[in-house]
């Protein structure tokens, strides 16, 4: 039988505040995110989430202190959560140990430096291919969780010889392609039949010459941070290295738009730019373009999942920093962003059980939990309503309304999280 406050790690005449504070931190702890689908991690999560919903619940809490609680703390189960909780700390001391497993603790958030390992799991989630060979490792990130390659082992940049061979045999192709238009469209004009029969060289040799660059591309997300690596030619010449620990940034900045013609699709461009607002700093900044009609779940080569997942992992690394915040400062804070202008400011304080909006100036207005009357999305829209709002005839409105942009929201993901742990409000 269950005991729910041990599950919760609390006392049976735990206050409510204590229940809400030891959900918040067991279920970071076991959160989804850290675990790649493991089925251990995902039922503990699963059992601190049905203990809180019990013992959050006034009348279910009574129930089970009457019906279950005496059963549960009879003498002869104590030797089985000895047991457990033994079989809990092994089972968590083999993740910390082991450089491939994707669980990871607190010990794991302490330690920076990288082991020098290649990953096993891309950012689909899958196994990464065994013939793809990683150039480089970072070095400031943590323990790896997830990484992407275009370099196969073996492969090497063609030699003089075979760069000439290919240019003779796209010339060959482009030539032959000129042919067949000019047979096909019989132009009379000569200037037509020399561009008609050199145009599709051109091209073809264009073609040639992006694809004989010998580009290599590495990524990496870890526990700490992400990375990123380049090299043109040989792997000598690296052109690009980058490290980001997350300990370095403040804010993230997440954004997606659809591009259309005549109301049809025709891409989707995203930019995520990664700040530091106490420097003012931009420490990086991955931006590009996918069909979402056409991208396979196994295409990473665009930058799309690097950067998805980089996201997830901040969120989940703020998520763990929470409570060391709310106890020094009282709040969360969130941030509005311009990435046109590169305007930043301070919007919302979030902490336990309220919300405050930063009005300007010294001018606030706090939502405390018992005063939102409602909270609800629309569009790309956060609305909350207090209990003093009403609506009359002809748009009339009196009372207190707040809407957050959450196009502009920083750390938008961390956000619904937070707001769904301090205020009970889960945004979908």
């Amino acid at each position: 039988m269950n005991n729910y406050y041990d599950i919760l790690e609390i006392e049976s005449n735990a206050s409510f505040e204590e229940i809400k504070k030891a959900f918040r931190i067991l279920a970071i702890k076991y959160h989804p995110d850290k675990n790649l689908g493991d089925n251990y991690f995902t039922d503990k999560f699963i059992e601190v989430k049905q203990a809180y919903d019990v013992l959050s619940n006034q009348d279910q809490r009574a129930l089970f202190d009457k019906e279950i609680y005496n059963i549960a703390q009879k003498p002869q189960n104590k030797e089985d959560k000895r047991q457990q909780t033994q079989e809990q700390k092994e089972r968590e001391d083999h993740y910390y140990r082991d450089p491939f497993k994707p669980y990871y603790s607190d010990r794991d958030r302490d330690l920076q430096e990288t082991p020098q390992y290649n990953p096993i799991y891309n950012f689909g989630g899958g196994p990464v291919d065994k013939d793809l060979d990683f150039f480089a490792l970072p070095k400031n990130i943590g323990k790896l969780i997830c990484g992407y390659s275009n370099l196969f082992k073996n492969e090497i940049p063609l030699n003089s010889g075979k760069k000439i061979k290919e240019k003779i045999k796209n010339v060959i192709i482009g030539l032959v392609i000129g042919i067949v238009i000019n047979l096909l469209a019989a132009p009379l004009d000569l200037n037509w039949i020399l561009i008609w029969l050199f145009a599709p060289i051109l091209i073809a040799l264009l073609i040639e010459s992006k694809e004989s660059k010998f580009k290599k591309y590495n990524a990496f997300v870890g526990v700490n941070g992400f990375a990123e690596f380049a090299f043109v030619g040989d792997r000598q010449n690296i052109t690009t290295s980058k490290e980001v620990n997350f300990s370095s940034a403040t804010d993230l900045y997440v954004y997606y738009i659809e591009k259309k013609t005549n109301y049809s699709y025709l891409r989707t461009d995203f930019l995520f730019i990664w700040l530091n607002t106490q420097t003012g700093e931009i420490l990086f900044v991955k931006e590009n373009s996918f069909n979402k009609e056409s991208t396979s779940r196994k295409d990473f080569s665009n930058g799309l999942k690097f950067s998805q997942m980089s996201e997830k992992y901040w969120t989940v690394y703020l998520l763990d920093k929470m409570e060391a915040v709310l106890k020094k400062e009282g709040f969360l804070s969130f941030n509005l962003y311009n990435h046109e202008k590169n305007i930043y400011g301070s919007y919302i304080k979030l902490g336990v059980g309220f919300i405050t909006f930063i009005k300007g100036g010294n001018t606030e207005f706090t939502y405390r939990f018992n005063d939102i009357k409602k909270m609800y999305t629309s569009g790309n829209e956060l609305h909350i309503q207090h209990n003093n709002f009403e609506k009359t005839l002809f748009f009339f409105k009196s009372g207190n309304e707040d809407i957050i942009p959450l196009l502009n929201l920083c750390n938008r993901q961390f956000f619904y999280k937070a707001i769904e742990l301090l205020l009970g409000y889960k945004i979908n």
